[in-house]
């Protein structure tokens, strides 16, 4: 067994057969023979020079550009990438290019290269003056970090426009939801939600009394490899026994569609288990008429009040309502937008 004191391996150690990882622009040595083993010769080449040694135990810890390790090393940039060549043609480490950095890690080894991945553990935690240039690297990231974030924080709420994704954002979202809920899309159109909504539970019933807008659904699940929605062909006053308890139930952009609001609260509240939630998402009330050709929109939107006493008399309690207005400023300020929810009473209430 070899130790971290080593500066060069006998060809007589008892290293396994290695196995060759074919990584893309590494050469192919031919393994020679020793003592009835095969070796290959890069990997003792790779191991055989006390700088190299410095490299595998400072990539063991931390993956690091070329950079950061001339300047651990204390040595020229084309001397540590020299080295670092030696190591990568022996497949014992890996690159990755990000812009004009390229920067190193230990590569896996195989199960055949035991010895070769116990020398190397062995060298990672041993200590070494090099550890201290490690650590002042590392800090040196942090402080450049958060450098960046002072000299930005005034003028990043408009920089982060550039990076900010709704889809993102939600997905997110969802998957801080409790996992095993089963949730109810009702009137889910062309399915804009189910990406986000399947993430979250373990199934999905999409509602729709549009056979066109559920095909359009079904189609853009099959493209995302979705497949824990069930898709109902209903209207949601409707349902009837087409939907068993669920945990969630969503009405996303669709109350303002539906001829009488307050029944369809009180229908959807029964597919409900105790304890869940229903959540509205829709515009609060306005005069823009035009919603009736564009969206067919039944209603102009909804006021605060009036939504609150609908959700308490459909039998939910801790109604909450939540506007839009002020939280994404990428929405057009005239297209107010509300979210409501409100939780069903669970058995012990």
């Amino acid at each position: 067994m070899l130790c971290p004191s080593a500066s060069r391996p006998s060809h007589k150690s008892a290293f396994p057969k290695a196995r060759h990882n074919n990584m893309q622009g590494s050469p192919q040595e031919k393994p020679i023979r020793t003592d009835g083993r095969a070796a290959d010769v890069s990997v003792f080449k790779g191991l055989a020079d006390d700088t190299r040694l410095r490299l595998l135990r400072l990539l063991f810890r931390e993956e690091l550009n070329v950079q950061e390790l001339a300047s651990i090393l204390e040595m020229g940039q084309p001397r540590v990438s020299r080295h670092l060549g030696v190591l990568r043609n022996a497949r014992l480490v890996q690159d990755r290019r990000e812009g004009t950095r390229v920067f190193y890690t230990l590569a896996p080894l195989s199960d055949e290269m035991g010895g070769v991945s116990a020398y190397i553990e062995s060298l990672g935690k041993s200590e070494h003056p090099d550890l201290e240039g490690l650590g002042e690297a590392l800090r040196r990231r942090v402080n450049d970090a958060q450098s960046f974030a002072d000299c930005k924080a005034e003028h990043w709420d408009e920089i982060g426009r550039l990076l900010h994704n709704s889809s993102a954002s939600l997905l997110a979202m969802a998957r801080l939801a409790p996992t095993g809920i089963r949730i109810a899309d009702l009137g889910t159109g062309t399915g804009l939600m189910l990406p986000f909504l399947s993430a979250m539970a373990d199934h999905v019933y999409a509602i729709d009394h549009s056979a066109r807008m559920l095909e359009r659904a079904r189609e853009r699940c099959r493209e995302l490899g979705i497949d824990n929605v069930t898709f109902v062909q209903r209207r949601i006053e409707a349902l009837s026994d087409h939907l068993p308890p669920c945990d969630a139930l969503l009405l996303h952009f669709v109350l303002h569609q539906v001829a009488r609001p307050q029944a369809c609260l009180k229908q959807a509240v029964q597919f409900l288990a105790p304890g869940g939630r229903l959540v509205v998402v829709d515009r609060v009330q306005h005069e823009d008429e035009k919603v009736t050709t564009t969206f067919g929109s039944l209603w102009l939107g909804f006021a605060e009040e009036q939504l609150q006493k609908w959700l308490g008399r459909a039998g939910l309690m801790d109604s909450r309502w939540y506007p839009l207005a002020g939280i994404d400023r990428s929405v057009d300020p005239h297209l107010d937008i509300f979210v409501a929810c409100g939780s069903k009473p669970s058995a012990t209430e």
